[in-house]
């Protein structure tokens, strides 16, 4: 199975695509690699997180169509404060194993809108390495509604992300975290793109 096979939308096909071309044949791209302009119609939906440690990964950058959907500006809050308690530990550990195995992920998240309304969304998330290897690492998201697509979640409040449902390590050359952790719901996606011979 290829990762991209499993993107439902061409929003986060075209977002996969980018971040391969931004890599090249590195394992992850350098932050200074990334080209903003060539996803400039995708920004309104993308999140940047920069994972300092177990308990704390920080919006550096969040959308404005996220915000408007949360309600509130992200950017400079905790995405570990979005959460109950019981899920704070696989969310935290799921987004650390991210960065430091490194490997991608893609999921169907239930989003839920200020209005209450609950939309299912999908998820594409890429690391990407600061240009001073002293920096915490950076996950890039985008994330885009499946309008046709229902799902059944639980959310405890408005302002609480809620578990995704299929979470899948996507391998970018490095192979993903040990499946014994349990913190997957799909077995690992293979690598992003077969690599040229």
């Amino acid at each position: 199975m290829q990762f991209l096979d499993d993107i439902r939308t061409p929003e986060c096909r075209r977002f996969a695509e980018t971040w391969q071309r931004w890599r090249g044949t590195d394992l992850v791209p350098r932050r200074s690699e990334v080209r903003i302009e060539d996803i400039t119609a995708l920004l309104p939906m993308v999140s940047v997180l920069e994972v300092i440690s177990a308990e704390v990964a920080t919006f550096r950058l969040a959308g404005t169509a996220l915000c408007d959907v949360m309600g509130i500006e992200l950017t400079g809050l905790n995405y570990f404060d979005f959460t109950t308690a019981k899920e704070r530990g696989p969310r935290s550990a799921r987004t650390n194993q991210l960065v430091n195995h490194p490997a991608g992920s893609h999921f169907v998240f239930p989003m839920i809108y200020r209005t209450g309304r609950l939309v299912p969304s999908e998820i594409v998330s890429l690391p990407v390495r600061p240009n001073d290897p002293a920096a915490p690492m950076q996950l890039f998201s985008l994330t885009m509604s499946l309008e046709d697509l229902r799902l059944e979640g639980r959310v405890a409040t408005s302002d609480t992300l809620p578990m995704p449902e299929g979470f899948q390590f996507v391998d970018i050359g490095a192979g993903v975290p040990d499946e014994a952790l349990g913190l997957a719901d799909r077995p690992p996606a293979a690598r992003l793109v077969k690599q040229a011979s």
